[in-house]
């Protein structure tokens, strides 16, 4: 049985459905990654698995417990966490508060026990985090906010991490580091890993998965290296 596993029938915007059916499952310590052009319902079927948008057939398991009838905001409490595309923490409070806040709002009932181990593993991962601990978080560059979203998400201690783009808009160096600590996490958290992600070259260094999206349903699914290795599909689908 795996770690995580998700099954959508179908989801969407109002009326505007986006996504056939899509399952999905992965392993501790496990990355899947999850790709497609623009449009194709990447990040839908990620938003679908939090239960933030219209869906119809939803069904999410976490080590054989059954989540799909909890509300989206207690997903993270259970384990589960999503972090969305843009770099997104809360602009007016500095690096270290959002990081606090991140762990308060899941380990409420530990009164603070644990949140420095944290907050040190968090740290080792992204240096920067350290050294602009008291600055603003608005003030940040968006390479350094998504180092504090992916920081934040981490200071949950999360079994499940589900990550919209995380490459985005990034500069390469930016990508660089920051796939470098997504393997890290892969490697020495064994957290399960659910990423949607465009920049292809990058996701494959740590995948160990992947499942491709074409106009919502899925195309073609299998292990990283093989698919990338197949040129009919990386023409057909991943435009390579």
């Amino acid at each position: 049985m795996s770690l995580f596993a998700a099954e959508i029938g179908s989801a969407g915007y109002g009326r505007l459905t986006v996504l056939s059916r899509v399952a999905l499952e992965v392993d501790q310590g496990e990355v899947l990654v999850v790709l497609g052009g623009n449009g194709a319902g990447k990040t839908t079927t990620l938003k679908a698995m939090m239960g933030t948008v219209r869906s119809e057939g939803r069904r999410v398991m976490l080590d054989g417990a059954d989540l799909s009838g909890l509300p989206s905001w207690r997903l993270p409490g259970q384990g589960v966490v999503f972090v969305p595309d843009g770099a997104r923490c809360f602009p007016n409070l500095t690096v270290i508060d959002n990081l606090r806040g991140a762990f308060a709002a899941t380990h409420a009932r530990h009164q603070g026990r644990g949140e420095k181990e944290r907050l040190e593993s968090v740290r080792a991962l992204f240096p920067l985090l350290r050294e602009r601990a008291s600055q603003v978080a608005a003030t940040l560059s968006g390479g350094q906010r998504q180092m504090l979203a992916v920081g934040r998400a981490l200071m949950t201690s999360p079994r499940v991490l589900l990550l919209d783009e995380p490459s985005a808009g990034l500069a390469p160096k930016v990508v660089e580091e920051l796939f470098e600590a997504l393997g890290e996490i892969k490697s020495e958290s064994g957290c399960a890993i659910v990423m949607a992600e465009q920049n292809v070259d990058y996701a494959a260094r740590i995948a160990d998965r992947c499942i491709v999206l074409e106009e919502g349903h899925v195309a073609l699914s299998g292990a990283m290296r093989d698919v990338i290795s197949h040129e009919r599909l990386r023409v057909a689908y991943l435009g390579l």
